[in-house]
């Protein structure tokens, strides 16, 4: 017993979290909770009281982080988008082979089922971007680079990596379809058949006229 108490005080106290690093974690949280209300609820159904309740944080905390509903919706949005877009691209950093490249690819697709569906959010995306112009160019830029980033691991299936079509509409392909809307309407599809089905098809005209 009195192991067990000199143990506990002479153990070392976890690291106090520095101001940034609390913010950090508190910003994190309250977009976690962002996904879940804004894709149970939709962008008009969610209201900033039900995610700050959902986070265990105050309306005033919420708002010390994001000056707006749109605001935290795009910071949502970018969040998850990047982080799957950066996933992708380290799977595929860790593969070698056509094969092996379009089943990485696939098997990332279906797997977006498990994550915040923001398949269900992209329209509302769309159409708040197209309300702010300046919203609209930073988002585009932000889904240029992110295409490029996923088109240029993907060139790995032709022969010789020489993709018969830009990088940026290679990685716009396999983006559009995971995140679109023919699935969520057919239940006997997925994202990952779709994309193989195009991959392949792509691959294997390429390398018919080489």
């Amino acid at each position: 017993m009195t192991d067990s108490i000199d143990n506990a005080i002479t153990a070392p106290r976890p690291a106090r979290l520095t101001r940034e690093q609390s913010r950090a974690r508190t910003r994190e949280r309250l977009l976690a909770s962002a996904a879940v209300v804004f894709t149970r609820e939709g962008y008009a159904g969610a209201s900033i009281d039900r995610i700050a309740e959902e986070a265990g944080y105050s309306k005033g905390a919420m708002y010390s982080n994001f000056a707006s509903k749109d605001e935290l919706f795009f910071a949502m949005f970018d969040f998850y988008a990047l982080r799957a877009a950066n996933e992708l691209c380290q799977r595929l950093d860790a593969v070698d082979g056509p094969d092996a490249v379009i089943d990485t690819v696939c098997a990332w697709a279906d797997g977006l089922r498990h994550e915040p569906d923001l398949r269900l959010l992209v329209v509302d995306m769309a159409r708040l971007a197209r309300a702010d112009a300046r919203v609209a160019a930073r988002h585009t830029k932000m889904f240029d680079d992110e295409w490029r980033q996923v088109g240029s691991r993907l060139v790995k299936i032709f022969p010789g990596g020489q993709s018969p079509v830009p990088v940026l509409r290679l990685g716009a392909l396999v983006m559009d379809i995971a995140y679109g809307n023919a699935t969520q309407l057919h239940a006997g599809l997925t994202a990952g058949d779709l994309i193989g089905l195009a991959l392949r098809a792509l691959r294997d005209a390429y390398g018919r006229g080489n």
